[in-house]
């Protein structure tokens, strides 16, 4: 398997370590994942920028991190449902539902079970969404532009699932509490 480096500020290429440095300035650290995406400044720039625009949705950081959450465990990738478990915690996201959706299934608040529903809908029909799929989130109380809003957050999220299983990102420690399996989402379904 070819090898992915974590780069760390010091050793990214210079055209990476100011948006590193701004992730650092957020965080407090520099997820795993950013670091193997420094290695190539112009995929940095791009998650990043994705990132940020998905940060200007109209998407509260919890209803975001619910987006992040699903589309992490529906693309079982390890490395983002810890990272989002940790995050969606942060941002208020009560323990039963990141529990809930870390084993494959939904909230009990109507209005995130929708924010989840739709998102699972998207996944597994690849955007081939219709009006029986769209009604509930709306009466959810969301609005038809914000299915475009979600549509950036499951595309940056995409993107950093597949980039984490096939770089093999190892897990911060930040967020080895919330350490996953797919077999955590099999066994509970």
């Amino acid at each position: 398997m070819t090898e992915f480096a974590v780069n760390t500020i010091a050793s990214a290429p210079d055209a990476s370590r100011d948006i590193l440095g701004a992730i650092e300035d957020g965080l407090g650290f520099v997820p795993n994942i950013y670091g193997v995406f420094a290695g190539v400044p112009v995929a940095l720039t791009g998650l990043a920028s994705l990132n940020a625009a998905f940060d200007e949705t109209s998407f509260s950081p919890a209803e975001r991190e619910i987006i992040a959450l699903t589309t992490s465990v529906y693309n079982q990738c390890p490395y983002c449902v810890a990272g989002h478990s940790t995050f969606a915690l942060q941002h208020g996201v009560d323990p039963e539902t990141v529990a809930a959706i870390r084993a494959g299934g939904l909230s009990d608040d109507p209005q995130l079970q929708a924010l989840g529903q739709i998102t699972l809908r998207i996944l597994e029909n690849k955007g081939a969404i219709g009006a029986a799929e769209i009604r509930p989130f709306l009466n959810a109380g969301f609005h038809t532009s914000q299915i475009l809003e979600l549509l950036i957050g499951i595309a940056a999220k995409i993107i950093t699932n597949f980039a984490s299983k096939i770089a093999g990102v190892p897990l911060d420690d930040a967020f080895a509490e919330h350490a996953w399996t797919s077999s955590d989402r099999s066994n509970a379904a």
